[in-house]
């Protein structure tokens, strides 16, 4: 585990704490505004201190066995990533906690889910539309300054540990269904200030940033602000990189695909350019990137954020029934090359004129290192099993991987990152 400081941090607690309170007090009857930063007081991808920062490889998730697994073969990774239950006031279960303990102790970086979208407090039971209106209600409660007991625990430890790092996701791949009131979605916006406000209240070693990790396609809709967001988070399967996940059958986000060239696994849009006579044209092209994922990266380089690949792993490619065989291979090493590739992207961006520079925003990435056929720990213990054929059913090791273990090796020497294969 490495303890190297020089990574990204956010600016000082004094302005830090200025910025939340200010937020924090919008937060009570206003809608937060979201101008662009100003230069100066923005912490910037690519700015003097970033770029001498090697971005971050944190392992997950949930247990030891994801960086047990790593370690086989690499090294020197930064941290690793696990799980809070806003509910419980606790983490998920033990292991989450030893797993924090485990890199924590070492001046790590852990990156943690509080959640509340996937077990709402006051949720009794009821189908997905009666929790996720449990979800929003919940969500308003903590803008109106509930449920902050629930955190002591998590405050607690990470104040017992000041040279760890802790990312914390208040919670993860938010969306409107989940945590917005309305059209606006002032209830998540204010939660996030208020929570952000609260913790960093709490700490002592000031060791804390706040990760706004939402959905794809809603992150300008649902950004909080500039003052309370240190890194913006983002989920990287298999759509996000335009590949197919097998689930009872192939799927491309709908059958049949309509922005998919499925025979290059690739997506297919337009992005905006010129014509022979200089007019602004549609210009269609494949991408290996799915389009909400450039643009989300563009908009955190916008605003000046660093971005974190929250919960980056492998799905269940093809129907051999998660095997690491034939085409499973070939799929996992293409995976891991526009994994790579997403890092240094340059290009255009579909539906937006011109050519983008991306390069450097992405400074940390969370690799999720389980064999998935034994549930979300992937732990094979009985406890909870993905059904053959279906999307999780796989076992994401790169250890059982050969060219993608390769090219994982590659990437991370090729970006400077500090953990390497040996």
């Amino acid at each position: 585990m490495s303890t190297d400081r020089s990574r990204p941090r956010p600016r000082s607690h004094r302005v830090r704490a200025a910025v939340r309170s200010l937020t924090t007090a919008l937060a009570a009857g206003l809608l937060l505004m979201t101008p662009a930063p100003a230069a100066a007081e923005a912490e910037a991808p690519g700015g003097a201190n970033a770029e001498a920062a090697a971005p971050e490889l944190l392992i997950g998730q949930s247990t030891r066995s994801a960086l047990d697994d790593f370690t086989t073969f690499a090294g020197g990774a930064d941290g690793g990533s696990v799980y809070y239950e806003l509910r419980k006031g606790d983490w998920v279960n033990p292991a989450h906690r030893s797993f924090a303990e485990h890199v924590a102790a070492q001046g790590g970086t852990v990156q943690v889910g509080i959640s509340w979208k996937d077990n709402p407090p006051g949720f009794d039971g009821g189908d997905e539309t009666v929790k996720a209106a449990r979800s929003r209600a919940v969500t308003a409660e903590i803008a109106a300054g509930g449920h902050t007991a629930s955190l002591e625990r998590l405050v607690a430890f990470a104040n017992a540990y000041p040279r760890a790092t802790f990312k914390l996701r208040l919670d993860y791949e938010v969306s409107s269904f989940y945590h917005c009131t309305d059209a606006s979605c002032s209830s998540y916006k204010q939660a996030f200030n208020r929570l952000a406000g609260h913790l960093d209240g709490r700490s002592t070693p000031r060791n804390l940033q706040f990760v706004f990790h939402p959905v794809r396609g809603e992150f300008e809709s649902m950004y909080p602000g500039d003052g309370a967001v240190d890194w913006m988070g983002v989920s990287v399967f298999a759509h996000e990189l335009c590949l197919p996940i097998h689930d009872r059958g192939y799927l491309y986000n709908g059958t049949p695909p309509q922005n998919y060239d499925v025979g290059a696994s690739q997506c297919r849009n337009a992005y905006i350019g010129t014509d022979s006579h200089g007019n602004p044209a549609a210009i269609w092209r494949n991408f290996d990137h799915d389009a909400n994922v450039l643009k989300l990266v563009k908009f955190a380089k916008d605003h000046r954020k660093p971005v974190v690949l929250s919960e980056a792993g492998m799905m269940n490619f093809t129907a051999d029934n998660g095997s690491t065989d034939g085409l499973e291979q070939q799929r996992g090493d293409l995976w891991v090359k526009r994994l790579f590739s997403l890092m240094n992207y340059r290009g255009p961006i579909p539906n937006l004129p011109g050519e983008h520079d991306l390069r450097g925003v992405i400074k940390s990435v969370a690799y999720i290192n389980l064999d998935f056929r034994y549930g979300w720990d992937g732990i094979d213990d009985g406890s909870f099993d993905f059904a053959p054929d279906t999307t999780w059913f796989v076992d994401g090791r790169l250890s059982r991987y050969t060219a993608a273990k390769a090219s994982f090796c590659r990437g991370l020497a090729d970006n400077a990152f500090t953990a390497r294969c040996r």
